[in-house]
Formats: C-alpha cells, sequence, structure tokens
C-alpha cells in the first residue's frame, strides 16, 4: 500500500538548521511561529480560537531515517524516542494560538525548520489528550 499526502499549508520560523530548534515545544514557549495555510484549505481554520492549543502533524521533511535502534540514545526503539529520524518522517506538537490573520495562525511552541509541511491540524482538548 502506498499512502500519499499533500500540505495543507507551511510552518514560517526563524530556524534554518536542525541543529537550533529547540527539542520540544514546551522548551520554546516565547518565540513565535506562523502556520501558513495554502489557499485551498483555509475555510478549514475556522472556529480555531486565539489563546486555543492545537496539535500540528508534520512533516521532517529535512531528516533522514536512519535505524530502528537509535544509537543515540542508549540503542532504544525508534518508537520509544521523539527522535525526527523515523521511517515514515511525521512529526507532532502543541502549540498555543496568539494570532489568526486571514489564512496565518501565529503561535507559540516553535520546535520545526522554516517551510516545515503540516500535514494537518487537530484541536488540543485537555479532557482527551492528556492521562
Amino acid at each position: 500500500m502506498e499512502i500519499n499526502m499533500k500540505p495543507i499549508g507551511y510552518i514560517r520560523t526563524d530556524y534554518n538548521d536542525d541543529s537550533d530548534i529547540p527539542r520540544q515545544p514546551i522548551n520554546n514557549m516565547k518565540e513565535k511561529g506562523t502556520i501558513e495555510i495554502l489557499d485551498e484549505f483555509k475555510d478549514g481554520i475556522k472556529d480555531i480560537e486565539i489563546g486555543s492549543y492545537i496539535v500540528v502533524l508534520f512533516y521532517f521533511h529535512k531528516s533522514e531515517y536512519q535505524h530502528l535502534i537509535s544509537k543515540k540514545r542508549n540503542n532504544a526503539g525508534i518508537y520509544s524516542t521523539r527522535s525526527p529520524h523515523r521511517p515514515n518522517g511525521i512529526g507532532m506538537s502543541v502549540v498555543k494560538i496568539i494570532n489568526i490573520e486571514n489564512s496565518k495562525l501565529e503561535f507559540l511552541g516553535v520546535d520545526m525548520l522554516d517551510g516545515t509541511p503540516v500535514l494537518d491540524i487537530k484541536p488540543y482538548i485537555e479532557d482527551l489528550n492528556s492521562i
């Protein structure tokens, strides 16, 4: 089976090199990024509110798949880590919306490179997304 996905938008940040980005968005809740939604998908951001949290699913477009066992993380299996070097390269971050202008979502919680393709956005619902 082959799965094809089309980005719904792209992330704009000040990070161009993966060695510079924070490892988790919670570690960078002061820096702003922007999700630029493509025109054909912009109606889908209706009802996203300033101050809300969203789950952003994105593609690690500059990461390369390496191994199922991480040599950098004490021989841990890749699925027990949050490494960007994965067989399918899908990332997930929870970010806070601070502004919405047209088809642009400004957020706090940057841990993505500039130009990162966005695959999907989902609401963060505390009762459902935390244990």
